[in-house]
């Protein structure tokens, strides 16, 4: 229930950020509230273009859901009014109103769900990166649509799938009793062949799929207690008592980011990280000195060197 509750939420704020950009759009129109709305895509093909007369802002606008989410369904029937939102408005996945739509929403993991009418604008919604959501480097496909809302900081509207750290204290670097965790679920062949060349050097304990050599982490989603508890909770709790966990995020793919390195943060383990190397323009601040980066190493026995150096010196 907790999982189809996060996914429920999860998809009402991509409605809410739809919608702003809907506004947006409308307001940038000067004459008759004609838009020609384009923009360049992931791979550059041409989108499509669509002239559409946007309704007057105190008309409800309605925006379908209209592809299932990782397969499911997701039935959405949420409004807001308009001192709740710039302009009153309907989100719903609801197909039977396709004639009425103001705009159509698809996830790419859905990617044969299309709409029936074209006369709108389609949105294409994503957090996935290209190797496991192919439809993403087809520049056909990817023509179909007017607006891209994915983890991609150059997307109509970047959705990246990191947040900031919470607050919480974590426990002292000094009485941590671990030094490196791991807990990958898919054994991507880089990534796992370096943390095995890692392994060599330093004591890492992986809990996951990949390399497992540590208990207490039996599968993504396990039962304990009579409760059941997402995987990635239970990755955040065993992390806090590690002085580093391994972030190697499963694909190297432009502007890729996902939430691993929110739960080392939350976790208040120092995330030792294997990703793009745009990762500096996802982190503000002084969180861009929050990381250790795997590319700035020569070899794994340098990187584990210096973690041990690290681990004995907080400061």
């Amino acid at each position: 229930m907790k999982t189809n509750s996060f996914g429920f939420k999860f998809l009402l704020s991509v409605m809410f950020v739809i919608l702003v950009l809907l506004w947006q759009l409308q307001n940038n129109n000067l004459s008759n509230r004609n838009i020609s709305i384009y923009k360049p895509a992931m791979k550059n093909p041409q989108r499509r273009k669509v002239n559409y007369t946007l309704h007057s802002p105190t008309k409800s606008w309605l925006i379908i859901y209209w592809s299932t989410f990782f397969g499911k369904g997701t039935h959405l029937r949420k409004s807001w009014k308009k001192d709740k939102c710039p302009v009153p408005c309907e989100v719903t996945s609801d197909i039977s109103r396709a004639d009425k739509a103001d705009a159509f929403v698809v996830h790419a993991r859905d990617p044969h769900m299309l709409p029936p009418i074209e006369s709108v604008p389609w949105i294409l919604q994503t957090r996935e990166n290209p190797v496991y959501t192919p439809c993403l480097t087809n520049a056909s496909f990817m023509s179909k649509f007017n607006v891209l809302k994915s983890y991609r900081l150059d997307s109509d509207f970047p959705d990246p799938s990191i947040l900031l750290p919470e607050l919480t204290p974590p426990i002292p670097f000094k009485d941590k009793t671990g030094l490196i965790m791991a807990a990958f679920t898919h054994c991507e062949p880089v990534r796992t062949e370096y943390m095995r060349q890692l392994m060599k050097f330093v004591q890492v304990d992986s809990y996951g799929a990949c390399l497992k050599n540590a208990k207490g982490l039996e599968a993504k989603y396990f039962k304990g207690n009579g409760t059941t508890f997402m995987f990635k909770q239970r990755k955040t709790e065993l992390a806090r008592n590690y002085k580093f966990t391994l972030v190697f995020f499963n694909q190297d793919c432009d502007y890729f980011v996902d939430d691993q390195l929110t739960h080392a943060w939350n976790a208040g383990s120092v995330p030792v990280v294997m990703s793009t190397d745009q990762l500096n323009e996802f982190l503000p601040g002084n969180l861009k000195h929050s990381v250790i980066k795997v590319r700035d190493f020569k070899s794994p026995k340098h990187l584990a060197d210096y973690l041990k150096r690290l681990s004995n010196n907080e400061i």
